[in-house]
């Protein structure tokens, strides 16, 4: 008898961060700047939380960035998720912090402050890439 697996969660982008996940598709990190004080932002929204401008534009960012914080997780938030897995906080070079996952090398491995840089992994049986982060050459 064949085991029953539940499917990942599929992504519901919303209309404020389908740009985003459109940008992801094609390999690129994007993120909200405002046009009137040049702020990065993470997540996506209306207003910049830091002038309250409604003026943004949608723009690519290097993707390198530092890990802030991360842990390792051993019981599955989600069924279908393998464990043990890690949930990182990396801060971004132009500012925003974004949660994704270590890839690349070994949970005990990753430590804060560690140099990383993006790549795009596809979520399996679905079209989806996701950002993930990897240690960098430096």
């Amino acid at each position: 008898m064949a085991e029953f697996k539940l499917p990942k969660p599929l992504l519901a982008p919303s209309e404020d961060s389908k740009p985003f996940w459109d940008g992801c598709q094609r390999q690129e990190l994007l993120l909200q700047k405002c046009d009137d004080c040049g702020f990065h932002r993470f997540p996506p929204s209306v207003l910049c939380p830091r002038c309250m401008s409604m003026n943004h534009q949608w723009v690519k960012v290097s993707g390198k960035a530092r890990i802030f914080s991360w842990q390792v997780t051993h019981q599955p938030f989600y069924p279908a998720w393998d464990t043990p897995y890690n949930v990182a906080i990396v801060e971004l070079e132009e500012g925003p912090r974004i949660h994704s996952n270590i890839i690349g090398c070994n949970n005990d491995d990753i430590y804060i402050d560690m140099p990383v840089e993006v790549v795009f992994e596809k979520v399996e049986d679905q079209e989806w890439l996701l950002p993930k982060f990897k240690p960098s050459a430096k």
